[in-house]
């Protein structure tokens, strides 16, 4: 009897917890930029352990929560999109990095949130992120600091899968925030001649 009552009270613990079902994100896309002014530098991405492996867990009923794995899609999108503002990247390990680089980019994660509105007909879907990105020269002095945010929302119909729109809707604000970036980072003056 004691036995039956300890499993019952593990399931019990289990569902009223909910497990958090990750989210598959699709590879980063290569972002639609026009008019960068690519710098001609080896930029070093440094993306720290914390970034890397920032998950956000959303309760999407009493029993049910997505994760989301926004830390390594941050990492996967800077790497794929700095290229366009620098002439390489090359990952480094810290903001003293010992490759030949020139300067250090270390991203961070502000905030990002994410809204489900459901209705009889309709499902609407936002989300919200906040980047904000640090660059060192080749000393590991911090040469600029620049903050972005990208906002998204999609509407589908009640036959749409959760997870796929909330991993899209995602997506989409993040490459929103890192086009900022690096819009800016095309133009900030710091960078123009810091060798």
């Amino acid at each position: 009897m004691k036995l039956k009552m300890i499993v019952f009270n593990c399931i019990l613990i289990v569902i009223l917890t909910g497990c958090a079902r990750p989210l598959k994100m699709s590879s980063p896309s290569t972002l639609q930029l026009s008019g960068i002014n690519q710098h001609p530098y080896t930029a070093g991405l440094f993306v720290p352990q914390t970034v890397n492996e920032f998950v956000y867990v959303k309760a999407t009923s009493l029993f049910n929560k997505i994760s989301y794995p926004i830390g390594e899609q941050t990492h996967l999108i800077f790497k794929k999109n700095l290229p366009f503002v620098f002439k390489s990247v090359a990952e480094v390990s810290s903001i003293m990095p010992d490759l030949n680089v020139d300067i250090v980019i270390k991203p961070s994660i502000v905030k990002f949130s994410s809204t489900i509105w459901d209705s009889a007909y309709k499902k609407s879907y936002s989300a919200v992120i906040v980047y904000h990105i640090d660059v060192y020269n080749e000393n590991g002095e911090k040469i600029l600091m620049r903050t972005a945010a990208g906002n998204a929302q999609i509407s589908k119909g009640e036959l749409a899968l959760k997870k796929d729109i909330c991993a899209e809707v995602a997506q989409i604000a993040m490459e929103e925030a890192v086009k900022k970036i690096i819009q800016e980072l095309s133009k900030a003056e710091e960078l123009q001649h810091i060798k």
